[in-house]
């Protein structure tokens, strides 16, 4: 399931649907709302299909990183030298995957130091940062007092967690479908739900510290608000959190890195 957004980006690029995108259709895609061929940075066509954060951030500041559009380097990558190569799903999912990944382990590094586990508080931080809550210390008591022995979060489960919150909408549906969303679930019904709409499964330990950290009434349930209505709108936000001196050398980077692994 997760690579279903991916899907949809990958076949908004393939505009003659041979399942094959080349050169020209990777650097312009069909305007919705018009007839013409428009040039659109590639983060933004990532942005409309995949919902994800990453991409809204980029999509957001294309005028900032046009170079990343024409960089020679990515291109090449993709299509030769000569710009002739097409490039194939699987080829092109498991680029912007592995690009993600070195997104996320970022992220998960810089709270570690260097340890193989973050805190479950920090995961509350990292979680609430891009939300509108006022009042996050309410969250971060929860963890504190719920969770008062340290278990910690590995990245293979805080990847996962991001891979999930990359399909929430989905995960909306399918708790729409089960007549979940008018009332309060518990863990084992929000794990059936997830693995449902995305294929993904969470380790009892994630799922517990998700619902130590949103349970705000503490009574071991999570409703569609404590839940939902608080990561749709950390997704909207995207990254904006960052600062930008900070945030675009350090994607550009990871891209470098991806680049230079292959």
């Amino acid at each position: 399931k997760p690579h279903a957004g991916f899907r949809i980006a990958f076949n908004m690029f393939d505009t003659d649907g041979n399942e094959m995108v080349d050169k020209k259709e990777f650097l312009v895609v069909l305007k919705p709302d018009a007839e013409e061929l428009v040039s659109r940075s590639y983060w933004d066509t990532l942005r409309r299909s995949t919902s994800q954060a990453l991409f809204s951030d980029l999509a957001e500041r294309a005028d900032d990183i046009t170079s990343l559009v024409a960089d020679t380097t990515l291109l090449v990558h993709f299509f030769g030298k000569k710009g002739k190569a097409e490039l194939n799903f699987e080829d092109f999912y498991r680029f912007m995957d592995n690009l993600q990944t070195e997104v996320l382990e970022i992220e998960f590094l810089s709270y570690s130091n260097g340890m193989n586990t973050i805190s479950e508080e920090d995961f509350a931080h990292i979680l609430l940062r891009y939300t509108n809550v006022e009042n996050t210390s309410v969250f971060l008591e929860n963890v504190r007092y719920s969770i008062p022995e340290e278990k910690g979060i590995t990245f293979d489960e805080f990847r996962s967690f991001f891979q999930f919150l990359n399909n929430l909408e989905d995960f909306a549906i399918a708790l729409n479908m089960y007549n979940f969303a008018s009332r309060s679930i518990g863990q084992d019904e929000f794990k059936r739900a997830v693995y449902v709409a995305t294929g993904l499964k969470l380790s009892p330990h994630l799922v517990n510290t998700v619902f130590k950290i949103f349970d705000v009434d503490k009574d071991d349930q999570l409703s569609y608000k404590e839940f939902i209505g608080i990561m749709k709108d950390r997704l909207h936000r995207g990254f904006r959190g960052y600062k930008t001196v900070q945030k675009y050398p350090t994607f550009k980077s990871c891209l470098k890195k991806e680049l230079h692994s292959r």
